[in-house]
């Protein structure tokens, strides 16, 4: 996975990235949040294999504010969520990081020829 991904959230509430010297994308909306998949560390203590966390809609670059995180049907706040299937702060971004880079890696492929 690479760190050279830039992300912000505009003020409408749509989740942008790019990668250095290509377009940005759009990978997620405050308004739907955006699905991550979890890790076995997390399903070991409950925790779906996805999870769908919600945003808030402005903020600086590369600074995402997680308002909620979804498991199951259930709306837990961040702290909440991360007391509650043992995850660190550290690795809710991992997930989101990775969540962006697959968006990104899926936009590139589609503008490759095939």
């Amino acid at each position: 996975m690479s760190s050279n991904h830039f992300i912000t959230v505009s003020r409408a509430g749509d989740l942008m990235a790019r990668r250095k010297g290509y377009p940005p994308v759009r990978v997620a909306t405050a308004a739907s949040g955006i699905e991550v998949d979890t890790d076995e560390a997390a399903r070991a203590h409950g925790a779906p294999a996805v999870v769908r966390v919600s945003f808030a809609h402005g903020g600086r670059n590369r600074e995402l504010r997680v308002m909620a995180v979804e498991a199951d049907g259930i709306s837990y706040d961040p702290d909440a969520f991360l007391a509650r299937f043992e995850v660190r702060a550290l690795t809710l971004g991992r997930w989101l990081r990775a969540a962006v880079e697959r968006a990104l890696d899926q936009a590139a492929s589609s503008r490759s020829p095939r």
